[in-house]
């Protein structure tokens, strides 16, 4: 356990370095990412990690900021930062910048790459209007290590699944044994850079446009202010500014301003910044939303969302629809139990699950008055009871029920159904002699029997 003492140094010593704000009830998170780096030194404990570094060992205390900070990042996260881009960022660049053809993106905080990348995507997307045009994007992080992985543009299965359309990773992409690497193309669209948001950012340069998204909010207010007032600086007029989701400038900076009807993306707040068109941004959008709501994928780079997020027609995209009469099947959803011979439904009767293995060829259920349901659990309930709305069991009838066969349970021997429920050629368990099913008849055996010999003695009486 750390001790009060350790944190308050560690916290001090991470904010000092990287802005990087730490609560005292993130004490877990800081023992969690530094234990890895005390056994990878051979120091037996926390306590020996923060005696080495009180006593000024650099590296150790680089390697500590590096653990602590976040590196989370996918292909074209959010969305829409990336369609205002496309739609909105880009064609004024390309008309404002049509004398100078050169355009500079910043994307501050850019972990492994995955942001930078996308980018340069979509300007590939662009490069018959962006002939002859320098386009430069500088990638910059506080990690080292995670530089490296960004120049090599090595993904693993899971990160390209995270937001890639599969369009891009057939177009982009080579598969390098169990990783796909980006083509070298895009990466030399790219450049990298290990650099501080707390030092001077004037050695990078002026910067159309700077991507800073989901970095000021580890930061406290007078960081989160001071950051925007420096990105401010390197920014021409009409330049633009995204932040992540939960981030804004409002009670924080005046130096800019949101962009009407738009989240995530500011103007400066100066008398030079233009109006600019949103009409084709906000077309995509409700292109894109409607996209959503029937399920097909949105024009552009409006994405699809990943297949367990997709909605259609009220049903979850990829899911199967339950039919609301026997034999109908709702579209988009998978196929329905087959019925077998007949199947019809009661008053408020449920259809077959999706999914489940169909019935046995030559069964039938039909809808009786009394007798035993389920109520989707996988084991009958006790003969006699009832209950609504649920798929019966073998032989068995329900109020506003469909009959369906094929359970893998079985009512108890010596229990017995009663009603006229299903019957067919599946062979029923013994019943009491007085409530035993209608329909073509099985095969019982008497149910005051119960033949120990089947199953041998047990070991205690042998």
């Amino acid at each position: 356990m750390m001790k009060p003492e350790d944190f308050d140094f560690v916290s001090r010593l991470i904010k000092s370095k990287s802005g990087l704000v730490l609560s005292e009830d993130k004490t877990y998170l800081l023992e969690s990412r530094l234990m890895p780096i005390a056994r990878k030194r051979g120091l037996k404990d926390l306590g020996e990690l923060i005696s080495a570094m009180r006593g000024g060992d650099r590296q150790l205390v680089e390697d500590v900021v590096d653990a602590m900070t976040t590196n989370e990042s996918f292909f074209f996260r959010d969305t829409k930062p990336f369609d205002q881009f496309r739609h909105v960022v880009l064609p004024h660049m390309i008309k404002a910048r049509a004398s100078k053809r050169h355009l500079r993106i910043w994307c501050a905080a850019a972990s492994s790459g995955q942001e930078p990348y996308s980018l340069a995507m979509i300007l590939d997307e662009f490069k018959s209007q962006l002939s002859g045009w320098r386009i430069e994007i500088i990638g910059t992080d506080i990690s080292r290590e995670i530089l490296t992985k960004a120049r090599a543009g090595l993904y693993s299965q899971f990160e390209v699944q995270r937001g890639l359309p599969i369009n891009l990773l057939v177009k982009y992409f080579q598969k390098q044994e169990d990783q796909w690497q980006i083509s070298a193309d895009i990466r030399s669209k790219v450049q990298y850079k290990e650099f501080n948001l707390l030092d001077d950012f004037r050695p990078l340069g002026q910067f159309d446009i700077v991507y800073c998204r989901n970095v000021l909010i580890y930061f406290d207010q007078p960081t989160k202010s001071d950051v925007l007032s420096r990105i401010s600086a390197l920014m021409p007029d009409d330049g633009f500014l995204f932040l992540g989701g939960a981030e804004t400038v409002l009670g924080i900076s005046d130096k800019f301003k949101p962009l009407a009807r738009q989240r995530g993306i500011y103007q400066l707040n100066r008398p030079g910044a233009p109006e600019v068109d949103l009409a084709a941004l906000e077309k995509a959008q409700a292109g894109g939303t409607a996209a959503a709501s029937s399920g097909a994928a949105a024009g552009g780079l409006t994405f699809q969302k990943p297949k367990h997020m997709q909605t259609g027609a009220g049903t979850t995209a990829g899911s199967a629809a339950r039919p609301t009469t026997p034999g109908a099947t709702t579209p988009g959803s998978t196929a329905a139990r087959p019925f077998g011979t007949t199947g019809t439904s009661g008053t408020t009767g449920s259809t077959a699950r999706p999914g489940v293995t169909p019935p046995r060829p030559g069964t039938t259920g039909t809808t009786g008055t009394t007798g035993t349901t389920g109520t989707g659990s996988s084991f009958s309930r006790p003969a006699g009871s009832t209950g609504t709305g649920s798929t019966t069991r073998p032989g068995t009838t329900g109020t506003g029920t469909t009959g369906t066969t094929g359970s893998t349970y079985r009512r108890p021997l010596g229990t017995g159904s009663t009603g006229t429920g299903s019957g067919g050629t599946t062979p029923t368990r013994p019943s009491t002699g007085t409530g035993n099913t209608s329909g073509t008849s099985g095969t019982t055996r008497p149910s005051s029997t119960f033949d120990r010999s089947r199953f041998g003695k047990p070991e205690d009486k042998k």
